[in-house]
């Protein structure tokens, strides 16, 4: 899964523009990005989506909130029916109906320099961080959503995708984020591509444990 990450190291307004330029327009002004070893849900995080033909970053609340809970509030936005908090900040590839309509018209990639996972028993865990073998930045696919809640407005949210881990990955959790090559992303944001083959593009020699 992917319920914290890191954006530290290469991680900069200069990285992620560099990255995006190359393959088309970044019309958003520079942002100041602040470096984080430990990026929770809830925060607010950098996002890239594709409008007008060219990339729009944007800070964004991680934790999905779908378009039916405008009118909501925030607190209210967050529970199911049973009352109880979802866990919207990843979504499974096998997607659900909540996910459905966004993965039709509103995917994102999601910049970082790593990601977490953990091993052992509840009270005793070992943390692992995971990279690109080369050290680049990691494109998590995401998707976006954009709803008005009756106590804090206009909130955007994004989630991230995980599908079943593969290689040496396996050894540290059953899933893993689906992460893009650079060249991936804008055909990941064009929204009439089929996402299975970078759901199934696991590709886990990329990576190394750092």
């Amino acid at each position: 899964m992917c319920g914290r990450y890191d954006t530290t190291g290469r991680f900069t307004w200069a990285e992620i523009h560099r990255a995006l330029s190359t393959y088309g327009e970044v019309a958003t002004a520079p942002l100041n990005l602040e470096p984080n070893d430990d990026v929770r849900p809830t925060t607010r995080q950098a996002t890239a989506r594709l409008d007008g033909g060219a990339f729009h970053v944007e800070p964004m609340r991680w934790g999905f909130i779908p378009f039916w809970a405008n009118g909501k509030t925030l607190d209210a936005a967050c529970r199911g029916r049973d009352g109880r908090t979802m866990s919207t900040f990843n979504a499974r590839t096998d997607v659900s109906p909540m996910f459905k309509a966004a993965l039709k018209s509103q995917r994102c990639v999601v910049p970082a320099s790593a990601w977490f996972e953990w091993t052992g028993e509840k009270g005793a865990k070992t943390k692992h961080r995971f990279q690109r073998a080369d050290g680049d930045l990691i494109w998590f696919a995401g998707l976006w959503s954009r709803v008005n809640l009756s106590d804090v407005g206009e909130t955007a949210t994004f989630t991230i995708f995980t599908g079943p881990s593969d290689g040496f990955l396996a050894d540290y959790h059953d899933r893993q984020p689906v992460i893009l090559e650079p060249d991936e992303i804008t055909a990941w944001l064009d929204c009439a591509n089929d996402p299975q083959p970078f759901f199934e593009a696991r590709r886990p020699e990329r990576f190394v444990r750092a």
